[in-house]
């Protein structure tokens, strides 16, 4: 009788335990299934800026081979370079995989490669009927003009070209998945190797650095979707502190790289530290229209103040000749 209690008492503390944890589970789910997404991004103008640039350091630190151009582009590895993105068109939309590939996993360098593919029967009906998915999206439209130190053209280097933000930032982790399956089959196939096609398999990291160096953005609430995305890419060296993201990375030393967002989903500030905290590469931001509203403000208060002493003035001469009459 004393083992069969013993026995029941014992099922009763696993049962208890097994529902505390999925209480647990179920919260967990609960709370990320309460976080309402959404863009935050304004139609406008942003100017991104190259505030310092220490070459040697970079060199020293980074790569002896490389300069910031490698991550940004034109003219970036210039102390007072500008780039100029414009955005316009905010609206709702779903990808397939084949677009989520295209637009967020595929490293640059391989791109051209992953076009032709289709030419091997690793075309987009193949990727659909492997990876079946529909990621739902905000899409957005923008042109950018590339890192210049000089005027910018009335033309911009990319014109009217399309981007999106995933509304569940957690599908970015199953389309790095699908990814890294597709690389393992084409890397395998034994046509694509004799004509030395090959895709690198990535990390979590790996792809949250793409993610930065092509600037796409992210919804609101900003801090809540980046640590969504460190969190289920299982990222090992970036995390984020608010609306940063930070890049623990090494080169020939390490070194860190915090990127900031703006309250508007967009990269705002960009810092490249050495591991004594020393920064060797900034990019800061500005919006011409924020500057316009400024001294539209500066010149309304002038204005305003003439007009008080004007005002002011009139007044003193009205009393001042109110006096002269009484005596």
């Amino acid at each position: 009788m004393v083992n069969i209690k013993k026995s029941l008492a014992i099922k009763f503390i696993i049962i208890l335990l097994l529902g505390i944890d999925l209480i647990n589970q179920y919260s967990i789910i609960l709370v990320q299934a309460q976080i309402n997404y959404k863009p935050t991004l304004e139609m406008g103008t942003q100017i991104l800026e190259v505030k310092r640039y220490n070459e040697q350091i970079w060199k020293n630190t980074v790569n002896i081979n490389s300069s910031p151009i490698d991550w940004f582009g034109g003219e970036a590895n210039k102390v007072g370079a500008k780039s100029k993105n414009t955005l316009f068109e905010l609206g709702y939309g779903g990808a397939s995989t084949t677009a989520i590939f295209a637009y967020f996993v595929i490293p640059r360098n391989v791109i051209d490669i992953y076009n032709l593919l289709w030419e091997y029967g690793y075309d987009q009906s193949y990727i659909e009927n492997n990876y079946n998915r529909n990621y739902i999206d905000w899409g957005y439209s923008f042109s950018n003009w590339r890192f210049t130190i000089k005027e910018f053209n009335d033309i911009p280097d990319i014109l009217h070209s399309h981007s999106i933000i995933l509304q569940f930032p957690q599908n970015l982790s199953t389309a790095l998945k699908d990814y890294n399956n597709f690389t393992a089959i084409i890397n395998n196939d034994t046509n694509l190797q004799s004509l030395g096609y090959s895709f690198p398999i990535l990390s979590g990291d790996d792809l949250l650095w793409q993610f930065f160096t092509r600037r796409f953005a992210v919804a609101s609430p900003i801090s809540e979707y980046l640590t969504t995305l460190t969190n289920t890419l299982e990222c090992e060296n970036t995390t984020n502190r608010g609306n940063t993201l930070i890049f623990q990375r090494h080169g020939v030393k390490n070194y860190t790289v915090e990127v900031t967002y703006s309250t508007k989903g967009i990269i705002d500030y960009v810092v490249v530290k050495n591991s004594e905290g020393y920064i060797f590469y900034e990019i800061t931001s500005f919006y011409p229209k924020i500057i316009f509203y400024v001294i539209v403000g500066i010149l309304a208060i002038f204005i305003l103040g003439v007009a008080t002493l004007v005002i002011v003035k009139k007044i003193k001469l009205q009393k001042q000749f109110k006096n002269g009459m009484n005596r």
